[in-house]
C-alpha cells in the first residue's frame, strides 16, 4: 500500500541519522564538490544530503525528493550533478555512463537561466572544473567510435551545455522549461539517459487546475517518453505548494522511491526538542524566528508548507482556527468555585524521543456546558511521572471525575492509581465507560470516531484555550493536532491531545449551578495552591 506523505513525514528521525554511513557512490561525489570549491566550503555536509544522494545513486530509476526552502537540492541534484558528470562521463553509483541529460524547470526564464549562469559561474571560478573541462580543442569518441574534434571543452547557451571532459567524454545538457515541451530532445543520435524535474510549479500557477494539468502531462508523457527506454533515471526535486502539486501526487503513487526532508521533525518545540536537518545552517533561532513571524502575519500555513512540507488545504480541515474560542485564565482561577472539573488522560509509557506524548488535561466546565481548560501537561515521560502530576493536579482542582482509558497497554493503570490513593491519602473519583460500571473507559471506535463525537461541540464553540498557555507543550500540540484534523482522518504525528479531548464525549459531565453571585469577591484560598515565587509549577 502506497503511503501518504503524512507517513513519510512521521517517520522523519533526525536523530537516528547522526550515525548514518554513506555509500562511497556518496562519498565519491561529496569529495568531488569539496575539490570544486578548493575545500571552502560555508556550511558543514549534513547527514539529510547523504541519505538524499544515497536515494539518487540507487539503483531505483524513479526518485522523489521532497524537502524544505534552503536544502540546496538544485547546487546538489542539478549543478554539482551535471558538472561531475561533465568530468567523468558518468554518474556517480551503478548507473554508468551518461552522454545526454536533460533539466526541467517551470520556465526558461526563471529555473533555466538560474541554472545555467551557476554552472557557468563554478566553472570560471574553479581551477579544479577548468582542469578536468579544458576550454580548448579536445577529441573524442563519438557514438560510431570515430575521433572527432570540437573547437572548446564547453558551450553556453540559454537552453544547452555542452561539455568535452580532458579524456574525451562529451556531455550534452538540454534545459526545459515545464510549460514549454521536451518533445523531439535528442542529441548524439541518442535519447536523454538522466532527466532532473526541479521545482516546476511557479508561483502563479499554482493554484490553476489548467496549467498543473498540463504540466502533469509534460512530465508523465513527454518525460517518461522521450527518455532512452532501457537506461534511464528521473529525480524529482521540489517544495509541494499544496495538495495538488504534482510532486505531491508522485509522492504518494507509490512508484517512486521516496525520500521528505522538513527543515526539522516538529515545530513549535522547545530548543532542547528541536532536531533539525540542517542545524549547522538552520538552527532553532532560525525556525523559531520564521515561525514567529508567520505567526504574526497570519501565515502560518506557508511556514509550514515550505519549511515542514505539511499541507493541509482549508477545505479539508474539520476544525478551523475561528472554531476555538480564546478566554483569559485568571478570571477562571479567580472564581475557581464557580466551576466543575474534570480531568481527561492519555498515557504514554516511554520518555523516548521516538514516543507519543503523555498528555493530562484539566477542564473547567461552566453553567454553559462550555469546556475551558485550565491546566495539564504533554511530555514524554515515565508513567511513574505520570502518576505524580495527575496527583498534583487532582489535589488542586479537585475533579468531579477523571478519565482514564483501560485498553490496551493502559488496563493496569486503574488498580495502580487506586492503590496511589490509599499510600497518598488523596481520592478522587475515578469515571466509569462501557466497562461494565467498572472505573475506567474502554473506547467504542477507533480514534477519529471518537473525536468526531466531539466534533459538534467544538464547531458549536464549546471549546476554550487559555490566553495565558499560548506557547506551552500542551497548546503547541493541541493546535498542531487540531489543524491537521482532515475529513478523511488525523494527519500529524501525534493524536494525543485530541484523544483527551474526544474523552469528554465519553462521560457525562455535569454543569454548576448558574446560581451564584456575579463579581464575588476574589478570596485567596478559592485558588490553587501557589508557591512564594507566585508560580505554581503545574500550571504552565
Amino acid at each position: 500500500m502506497a503511503k501518504s506523505v503524512n507517513d513519510y513525514l512521521n517517520e522523519v528521525d533526525y536523530e537516528g541519522l547522526k550515525n548514518y554511513k554513506p555509500t562511497q557512490a556518496t562519498l565519491e561525489f561529496i569529495n568531488f564538490m569539496h575539490m570544486c570549491e578548493n575545500g571552502k566550503v560555508e556550511n558543514k555536509t549534513p547527514a539529510v544530503h547523504l541519505v538524499a544522494l544515497d536515494k539518487a545513486f540507487s539503483s531505483k530509476d524513479s526518485i522523489a525528493i521532497m524537502c524544505h526552502r534552503g536544502f540546496a537540492k538544485s547546487t546538489l541534484f542539478a549543478e554539482m550533478l551535471f558538472l561531475f558528470i561533465a568530468c567523468f562521463g558518468r554518474m556517480p553509483g551503478s548507473f554508468g555512463k551518461i552522454n545526454f541529460a536533460m533539466y526541467i524547470a517551470d520556465s526558461i526564464d526563471n529555473g533555466v537561466k538560474s541554472l545555467r549562469k551557476n554552472i557557468e559561474f563554478r566553472y570560471q571560478n574553479s581551477e579544479f572544473l577548468q582542469k578536468m573541462i579544458p576550454n580548448k580543442a579536445v577529441k573524442y569518441a563519438d557514438e560510431n567510435g570515430d575521433d572527432v574534434d570540437i573547437l572548446a571543452g564547453r558551450k553556453f547557451t540559454d537552453v544547452r551545455i555542452e561539455f568535452a571532459n580532458i579524456r574525451g567524454d562529451h556531455f550534452v545538457l538540454r534545459l526545459f522549461g515545464a510549460k514549454s515541451g521536451v518533445r523531439g530532445a535528442k542529441e548524439l543520435g541518442m535519447r536523454p539517459q538522466l532527466a532532473i524535474i526541479d521545482d516546476i510549479i511557479a508561483d502563479e500557477d499554482a493554484r490553476s487546475e489548467t496549467i498543473i494539468k498540463g504540466i502533469e502531462d509534460v512530465i508523465h508523457k513527454a518525460v517518461k517518453y522521450a527518455l532512452h527506454p532501457k537506461k534511464h533515471k528521473v529525480i524529482w526535486l521540489g517544495t509541494p505548494f499544496n495538495a495538488n502539486d504534482p510532486l505531491y501526487k508522485a509522492v504518494e503513487s507509490g512508484s517512486y522511491e521516496v525520500a521528505c526532508f522538513p527543515v526539522c521533525e516538529k515545530f513549535p518545540c522547545s530548543k532542547e526538542e528541536f532536531r533539525g536537518s540542517w542545524e549547522d545552517r538552520f538552527d532553532y533561532d532560525y525556525v523559531n524566528s520564521s515561525y514567529k513571524e508567520a505567526l504574526s502575519l497570519g501565515k502560518v500555513d506557508s511556514f509550514y508548507q515550505e519549511l515542514m512540507l505539511q499541507i493541509m488545504s482549508d477545505e479539508n480541515r474539520i476544525v478551523r482556527d475561528e472554531d476555538i474560542v480564546w478566554f483569559n485564565r485568571d478570571e477562571v482561577l479567580k472564581y475557581k468555585r464557580n466551576y466543575n472539573y474534570y480531568i481527561t488522560t492519555d498515557f504514554a509509557t516511554s520518555e523516548k524521543n521516538s514516543s507519543d506524548y503523555s498528555v493530562i488535561s484539566v477542564w473547567a466546565i461552566n453553567n454553559n456546558g462550555d469546556y475551558l481548560l485550565v491546566d495539564g501537561i504533554c511530555k514524554k515521560q515515565l508513567m511513574d511521572k505520570n502518576i505524580d502530576d495527575l496527583f498534583v493536579l487532582a489535589s488542586v482542582y479537585k475533579p468531579l471525575g477523571i478519565g482514564i482509558e483501560v485498553s490496551g497497554q493502559q488496563k493496569g493503570f486503574v488498580s495502580w492509581i487506586q492503590s496511589e490513593m490509599i499510600k497518598r491519602n488523596v481520592f478522587f473519583n475515578l469515571v466509569s465507560s462501557n466497562n461494565d460500571g467498572n472505573a475506567g473507559i474502554r473506547p467504542v471506535a477507533d480514534k477519529f470516531s471518537r473525536f468526531n463525537l466531539f466534533l459538534p461541540r467544538i464547531k458549536s464553540k464549546k471549546l476554550w484555550f487559555p490566553n495565558e498557555l499560548k506557547g506551552s507543550e500542551w497548546i503547541n500540540e493541541a493546535l498542531d493536532e487540531l489543524s491537521k484534523a482532515s475529513s478523511s482522518g488525523f494527519k500529524s504525528k501525534h493524536d494525543d491531545v485530541l484523544d483527551t479531548i474526544s474523552m469528554l464525549a465519553s462521560f457525562e459531565v455535569y454543569k454548576p449551578s448558574g446560581n451564584y453571585t456575579i463579581g464575588k469577591e476574589y478570596r485567596k484560598e478559592n485558588l490553587p495552591f501557589v508557591e512564594e515565587d507566585s508560580k505554581n509549577p503545574y500550571i504552565f
